[in-house]
């Protein structure tokens, strides 16, 4: 009977929450075009705030949510006169990585990444 009680209890217990604070480095494509920030992510609860950096001189806020074992994050670049919005949505993989989709609007554009920690 305790075993049977100690496995309902086991089972009953949520997974261990997964921790997103660190500096990550993304490794994408959005049709055929390489997208690869390094974004230093905080999490507070289920927020994420930070920033993503595709080199110096082009360093965006982001801001975000975690549901569960997912992390959404996302920040605003321009380019070539238009603004555009990359949200990443991805999962911890059993590597320690994050592996996910890239949604870019206004082009109504996608695709994959992963991030790995630094």
């Amino acid at each position: 009977m305790k075993t049977l009680a100690l496995l309902f209890l086991l089972t009953a217990m949520p997974a261990a929450a997964a921790d997103f604070t660190g500096t990550w480095k993304v490794d994408g494509t959005v049709e055929d075009n390489p997208v690869t920030p390094t974004c230093k992510l905080k999490q507070t609860g289920t927020t994420i705030t930070g920033t993503c950096a595709f080199d110096a001189d082009h360093v965006d806020d982001v801001t975000g949510e975690v549901k569960g074992a997912e992390v959404i994050w996302k920040f605003k670049q321009e380019y070539q006169g238009t603004v555009y919005t990359l949200t990443f949505d991805g999962k911890p993989e059993s590597d320690a990585s994050l592996k996910g989709t890239i949604a870019v609007d206004p082009a109504d554009a996608d695709g994959d990444f992963t991030a790995k920690k630094l």
